[in-house]
């Protein structure tokens, strides 16, 4: 079974969310959408302190992370040490002053050169370029763009958890399922499986569109 990454219980405090933070953010958000998704209606109206330990978490992470519990409405209250518990837990104020944020994500490239294989995640803060194929049953997602040089069946999750500006392109795009920011879609079922040429999803006009990848968008141009 795999690692839970995520995990909230129950605490003389009120709710207390654990992450390991180890793992790349956009995981992590993720991992806590797909677990708030599984009960949305007892979480609703909760709030939840975030336990946090020895690696310094920034006033960016704070925010992405209250983005993703919005959504479910649910208020991030503050945080708290992760003590040996012997001590009192004494929650520290939302307003806490933080380590200096790490640099911004949008300058950050992690390449893959690689097949993902099914069952395999691969995340990344900031834009995640895959040299291979990302095969069905594979998920890749990125805090900003995702670029896969080969084809993408898999699923795929750009601009992690609320940038509507992120795209996802493939030289084959035959995804499973699209997401970017808030915006899931499917491709429909009559699609043919190729078109020959490189494709790109985006958002446009509250919804993902797949075009042409052309000149202009990612290091390329759009026609027109």
């Amino acid at each position: 079974m795999a690692k839970q990454h995520v995990k909230l219980s129950g605490t003389d405090s009120g709710l207390l969310l654990r992450l390991e933070w180890g793992d790349p953010l956009p995981q992590l958000l993720v991992e806590l959408e797909e677990y708030l998704q599984q009960s949305p209606q007892f979480f609703t109206g909760a709030q939840v302190l975030l336990e946090i330990g020895t690696q310094p978490v920034s006033r960016h992470d704070m925010e992405q992370l209250a983005v993703v519990l919005s959504r479910y409405g649910v208020t991030l209250q503050g945080v708290m040490p992760r003590l040996d518990g012997t001590e009192r837990r004494q929650p520290l104020s939302a307003r806490t002053p933080f380590v200096a944020a790490p640099p911004d994500p949008y300058t950050l490239v992690h390449v893959e050169h690689r097949t993902v294989r099914s069952g395999e995640k691969v995340a990344a803060d900031g834009h995640l370029v895959v040299i291979g194929d990302v095969n069905p049953g594979a998920e890749v997602m990125a805090g900003y763009n995702i670029f896969v040089w080969g084809a993408l069946r898999g699923s795929a999750y750009a601009g992690v958890p609320d940038r509507e500006e992120a795209i996802i392109t493939a030289l084959h795009f035959a995804p499973i399922q699209l997401r970017i920011a808030g915006h899931i879609a499917r491709p429909p079922e009559a699609r043919a499986t190729t078109t020959g040429s490189p494709e790109m999803a985006r958002i446009d006009q509250n919804a993902i569109v797949v075009e042409a990848w052309e000149r202009g968008w990612g290091g390329f141009s759009k026609r027109g």
